[in-house]
């Protein structure tokens, strides 16, 4: 009990004491001179300062600036800035900027910048290169927006090679760049792959760009993206049939495509219709980027094409019923079930299957037959033998013959045989002429030939075919018959070339073109062959620029420098 009032008590006593204390203060240059009487007279005056006033701009002196901010800043203040020919300096940093320059490295830094703006590209660290693209995003070193995107552009094609890591940056970059200055120009390069990191947006650009080129372009990588079916996992494509549908699945949804838009006049794109969204997307992320300059985000409107459940339901049908005719065709057990597809497009991807597989049945063949090369040299030495032979044959015979008609005039003399019948003797010998024509090799050298089949074979005397005395009797019969056969011959090596390379559907096509057939005459013509009108266009036009070195067909019609030849070669077939 005494404890605690002693505790209390202490208690009680120290804030007094505390009180006592700070009374007591007092500060020793406040009391120097002052009596006691005078510094209790001064103790209570508050003394105001004098008044003045500050020249400040609060909102400029005190404001907060970025590191972002700084560098826009450091930036325009460099603009224009160069440095003479300077030796490279290593820099390498995280989100480069002028800060982390060395002063050499500043140095090169504008030497290469200038060397850029002029059109060369000397080698350099990735560092540095950011830093010119980020000095690009704000408007530095360009003066038209146009002008910029060029510049970004140029430099990453100069550089993408060395450094792959700069697709990733400046496809994106780019995108934000038009975005911004409302720029109408076409997306960059297509794509055969897309990268892991590629944005929601440029994702399905690509997408709406694939389906709406014309014909629709899809490869097997792309089109893997878009179905719900693991084909890759399939037995058929694990043992037998992965070059297969990894050629034909991407060319029956392209096929397919062109069906649709023949027969029903829409495409697949339009059938399906993906609904558009619009996203919220950030402004040229992973840059050092000052977002007081345009925004930190932008609106896109984006249609949403990966996402479409039924456009995805109809990629993988089609898939599937590609893989079940390929087992059909290969001899395959075992068929997928569940296909709900359209018997004509059924029937459409039969038909083109099967004519692709004939077509490559009929490569392979050909593709076995043994090449037979000539020695031009031995030819030409056999050859040369061959007249030597004749030569020293032609010399013997005539020498023999010269002596035997000395001899029989010997003969007649001794003999008294009559002047005429002498003569009549006389004409019963071979003239020189003969003989020479007796002596003479045929205009070819008769050589034996090598059949595969029965081994060496001897020459024999050439005989009209029949198919040759058959079209003689025509070509004597019917003049015009001669008349297109001289027509055709009048043509150029090439088109005589190109004529026979080309099919019975080839000649139609080309034919209802000339014609101007409507597109459905077309249609009929290249569905007789189990094709598309686009596809066989593009195989007359792949074959006219081999042999050529030109397109026969400019969009849907025959290029006009060409119709005059193309009239005189169809006339001269039929």
């Amino acid at each position: 009990m005494n404890d605690r009032m002693d505790k209390r008590d202490i208690h009680i006593e120290k804030p007094r004491l505390q009180t006592a204390r700070e009374q007591g203060l007092t500060f020793a240059e406040l009391e120097l001179g002052l009596t006691e009487q005078q510094h209790g007279a001064t103790a209570g005056k508050v003394v105001a300062p004098d008044h003045w006033e500050r020249n400040l701009d609060w909102g400029q002196d005190f404001r907060y600036v970025s590191r972002e901010g700084q560098f826009v800043l450091k930036a325009r203040e460099l603009e224009w800035n160069t440095a003479e020919s300077t030796e490279f300096i290593p820099f390498h940093a995280y989100w480069p900027t002028y800060g982390q320059m060395q002063p050499r490295q500043l140095r090169w830094y504008l030497y290469w910048r200038e060397e850029v703006r002029s059109g060369r590209y000397p080698d350099t660290d990735l560092s540095y290169l950011f830093v010119y693209l980020y000095e690009l995003i704000h408007g530095i070193g360009w003066s038209e927006p146009l002008r910029g995107y060029e510049l970004m552009n140029q430099v990453w094609q100069a550089y993408r090679e060395r450094y792959p890591k700069l697709d990733a940056y400046i496809r994106e970059w780019l995108y934000d760049y038009v975005l911004v200055f409302g720029l109408e120009l076409p997306p960059v390069e297509p794509l055969q792959k897309l990268p892991r990191l590629l944005s929601v947006e440029l994702r399905e650009l690509e997408w709406k760009r694939k389906f709406t080129a014309e014909p629709l372009e899809l490869n097997w990588n792309l089109l893997l993206q878009l179905i719900d079916y693991d084909v890759e996992k399939s037995r058929y494509y694990k043992e037998l049939g992965r070059m297969e549908l990894r050629s034909y699945a991407p060319k029956i949804v392209a096929l397919v495509d062109g069906y649709l838009a023949k027969a029903k006049g829409t495409r697949m794109l339009e059938l399906f219709k993906p609904l558009e969204k619009k996203l919220m997307r950030p402004l040229f992320r992973s840059a050092v980027y000052d977002h007081n300059m345009y925004g930190r985000t932008a609106t896109v409107s984006v249609q949403m094409i990966s996402d479409n459940t039924s456009l995805r339901s109809y990629l993988t049908q089609l898939v599937r019923l590609t893989e079940n005719i390929l087992r059909e065709l290969t001899g395959y057990k075992g068929r997928l079930r569940g296909i709900d597809v359209d018997p004509e497009v059924v029937q459409l991807v039969a038909r083109f299957l099967r004519k692709e597989f004939e077509q490559r049945k009929a490569e392979e063949a050909r593709a076995r037959i043994p090449k037979v090369k000539i020695n031009s040299a031995k030819l030409r030495k056999l050859q040369q033998e061959s007249e030597e032979v004749r030569d020293m044959l032609l010399t013997d015979e005539l020498s023999l013959f010269s002596g035997e008609h000395r001899d029989m005039q010997q003969m007649a003399i001794t003999t008294s045989i009559k002047a005429d019948a002498w003569s009549q003797e006389d004409q019963m010998l071979p003239s020189r002429a003969e003989i020479e024509a007796r002596t003479r090799m045929p205009d070819k050298p008769l050589q034996t030939e090598m059949d595969f089949e029965r081994g060496w074979v001897e020459p024999e005397e050439e005989r009209p075919l029949p198919d040759e005395k058959e079209n003689l009797d025509k070509f004597e019969a019917d003049p015009a018959v001669g008349e297109a056969d001289n027509d055709i011959a009048e043509l150029p090596q090439e088109w005589r070339e190109l004529l026979l390379r080309l099919s019975e559907v080839h000649l139609k096509m080309l034919s209802a073109l000339l014609n101007g057939e409507s597109a459905s005459v077309q249609f009929d013509i290249a569905e007789e062959a189990g094709s598309m009108p686009e596809l066989v266009l593009d195989e007359i036009n792949e074959q006219s620029m081999e042999l050529i070195g030109d397109l026969l067909i400019d969009g849907a019609a025959i290029a006009e420098e060409y119709s005059l030849v193309l009239h005189k070669m169809l006339e001269g077939k039929s």
